[in-house]
């Protein structure tokens, strides 16, 4: 899984349910998450509840904040055309390449029209080229801003 300095942040919440993880879906993103896609992101090895992984009928997961960012992220890109497969591609990427990104997400924006993606340093002005392809509008992530807000919903859930 991609690291995300969580460590302070998984001790001072705790970890997420799959219920408080869907619930934060739908008031952040406006999506109704069915719990049949959380466990298939789980099974597929693509968002995998990295506090706690299922252990049996009744056991529950913990996901991270960490966890919860990049379901978002997930979520965000699927709503502009990248398909789950390129996502992969994307932590693939970040994990083995990139990762300045999740160290530093405020510094970060991800630009993609559904076809190509491309990361961006706001620091650097750098542009990285994920996913290349061609079409007409563009979409922008900004990821740092979608962790600060992911970790105030997180904290506001657990007060």
């Amino acid at each position: 899984m991609v690291e995300i300095n969580t460590e302070k942040q998984k001790n001072s919440v705790g970890g997420l349910t799959s219920g408080d993880v869907v619930k934060l879906m739908k008031a952040l993103e406006g999506i109704n998450l069915s719990f049949d896609q959380l466990y298939y992101y789980e099974n597929t090895g693509l968002i995998v509840p990295s506090i706690k992984k299922a252990q049996g009928k009744g056991v529950p997961r913990l996901y991270s904040v960490e966890d919860f960012i990049v379901l978002r992220w997930l979520v965000q890109m699927n709503k502009s055309g990248v398909h789950v497969s390129q996502f992969r591609e994307i932590l693939d990427m970040l994990r083995s390449k990139l990762p300045e990104v999740v160290k530093n997400p405020e510094n970060w924006l991800l630009i993609t029209d559904g076809k190509s993606i491309k990361f961006f340093d706001k620091v650097s002005s750098r542009t990285y080229d994920i996913i290349e392809n061609t079409a007409q509008c563009l979409f922008v992530f900004p990821v740092g801003k979608v962790a600060q807000q992911s970790g105030k919903a997180v904290t506001d859930l657990k007060s």
